[in-house]
């Protein structure tokens, strides 16, 4: 029997699936805190930044909100909001970071092609 491959599963990604069958579970329904990522890091006896890392993949596919200084709150899932953008082999970290590179670039490029003439003049209009 030839051997099989064996795909790797992401930290992150096993965290995100738990906390995404509690809320879809209703063991955090719409409105809930979750609890603080230094409490899900000790119950699931993993790293803090895993916990976050997971935490941002249910914030890009719309299940929780972050609220700076409150904590993360289940939400509405919003429409548009999907879990095929999360599950892409790159983290969101990798997502972002590629992102970067690529709207930099354009925006070289954009700045290339423009006259210089219409560049000096937004810039005067703005700085006024």
């Amino acid at each position: 029997m030839p051997l099989q491959s064996i795909e790797p599963r992401r930290l992150y990604r096993q965290i995100a699936e738990q906390l995404r069958g509690l809320i879809r579970g209703g063991e955090y329904p719409v409105g809930a805190r979750l609890p603080p990522e230094r409490d899900l890091a000790v119950q699931l006896k993993v790293s803090r930044p895993s916990v976050r890392e997971a935490l941002i993949a249910l914030e890009v596919e719309g299940l929780v909100e972050v609220r700076m200084g409150s904590g993360i709150y289940v939400i509405h899932p919003q429409p548009g909001a999907s879990a095929a953008r999360v599950e892409s082999a790159l983290s969101p970290f990798e997502i972002i970071r590629a992102r970067q590179l690529i709207e930099c670039e354009l925006a070289a490029l954009a700045a290339a092609n423009k006259k210089h003439a219409i560049i000096a003049a937004a810039c005067a209009t703005r700085w006024r």
